[in-house]
């Protein structure tokens, strides 16, 4: 299998500086591509140096050792991209074919139409094919990555097809947006970033979502995105390679390798330090039934203190009453479907807790100064511009 056939390169669209992704590529003389006046060239074999006018004899590069049973990977890159996520997983895999002194990973880009794709950041990342050239039974792991708003019925056809065939799937951040409208991640385990966990869970039901920083769960894994990719690559190497070669790069990379039962930070409460164990787990009990809210009396009776106690705790550390405070946490979980999902405003409401969408209507209202039907339009186009 040849995947890698043409070099691969990172063009910015902002000012034309290019950036550089490690690759391993299995074709030596490979000609060098022009990117926006910069040559972006394969990593195995440098041109020869001029004399006179005329190239020198060079003496023959070292190529690495290919072991017995190579690991092929694709990236299927999708709008949305991004270059902290793909640039920490091929930092993983290159490190750990340079430290193994032997190939062990093979990987390549693809996107939907073998065109560069726009990443996060603002940059066109370019691919060295597309997804219909790809042969997903050849492969051992295909990442996505980017795609949150994507659902375009032949992507959601070609990642079933891939879902159907014997290996591991998985997306990091967004990534995981796209799987779970395939139907790939119903009933695994899996996670995304803190803040698209409530509601993909709303959109997604069957997903058993957690806020952990990466979840691998038999042939289906998912991250949270950023510095947790690399969590979750040296995981895939300590497991595939063994555990001296997984800490080594994590001490080639000065990163850790944390354990996949850590939570997200942002997932965490804010702020928690100086707050009494009684008033978080009373903050904890509203945040876990936003969709049938609890009464004050249920809270203090599962908390095993009276209602003035609970009332007195919430005045005094976040000057507020506790209905006041549980209706914030519930229109700001409103606020986030309104901008992340395409659910209909009565659909929201009742995920809410809201018993009537006029009720609320004029609850949104009062907290965001506008009707959920604008506030929603108002927040997805800010997110668009940004």
């Amino acid at each position: 299998m040849n995947l890698l056939s043409k070099p691969v390169y990172v063009s910015s669209s902002v000012n034309s500086l290019p950036l550089h992704l490690p690759l391993l590529y299995r074709d030596r003389d490979l000609p060098p591509v022009e990117s926006k006046g910069v040559v972006i060239r394969p990593a195995f074999g440098k041109e020869p140096p001029e004399q006179n006018g005329m190239n020198a004899a060079v003496a023959p590069q070292c190529v690495p050792q290919v072991a017995d049973c190579v690991q092929e990977i694709a990236f299927l890159l999708l709008p949305g991209t991004g270059m902290a996520c793909l640039s920490a997983a091929v930092a993983v895999l290159n490190n750990a074919n340079k430290l193994a002194e032997q190939t062990l990973y093979r990987w390549t880009l693809c996107s939907r139409d073998g065109l560069a794709v726009m990443s996060d950041e603002g940059f066109e990342v370019g691919v060295q094919q597309g997804m219909q050239r790809l042969d997903p039974a050849r492969l051992d792991k295909l990442i996505v990555c980017g795609g949150q708003d994507c659902d375009d019925q032949q992507l959601m056809r070609w990642l079933r097809q891939a879902g159907s065939l014997n290996l591991d799937i998985g997306g990091f951040g967004a990534g995981s947006y796209p799987l779970a409208r395939a139907g790939l991640l119903d009933d695994y385990a899996c996670t995304t970033h803190w803040e698209y966990l409530a509601a993909m869970q709303e959109e997604h039901p069957r997903l058993m979502l957690s806020s952990q920083l990466y979840v691998v769960d038999k042939d289906r894994f998912s991250c949270a995105g950023g510095s947790d990719v690399q969590d979750l690559l040296l995981h895939f190497v300590g497991e595939e390679q063994g555990q001296a070669l997984a800490r080594a790069i994590s001490d080639k990379l000065v990163c850790s390798g944390r354990p996949s039962g850590d939570t997200q930070r942002g997932a965490r409460r804010q702020p928690s330090v100086y707050l009494p164990a009684c008033l978080q787990d009373a903050i904890l009990l509203m945040e876990s039934n936003i969709e049938e809210p609890l009464s004050l009396q249920e809270i203090s009776d599962l908390l095993g203190i009276s209602r003035r106690q609970v009332e007195r705790l919430f005045r005094k550390y976040l000057d507020s009453q506790p209905s006041r405070y549980y209706m914030e946490l519930r229109l700001n979980r409103a606020r986030d479907l309104l901008q992340k999902t395409s659910k209909s405003i009565t659909e929201i409401s009742i995920a809410c807790g809201f018993s009537s969408t006029s009720h609320f209507s004029k609850n949104v209202k009062d907290q965001f100064g506008c009707s959920p039907k604008l506030l929603g339009r108002k927040l997805k186009l800010a997110s668009a511009n940004f």
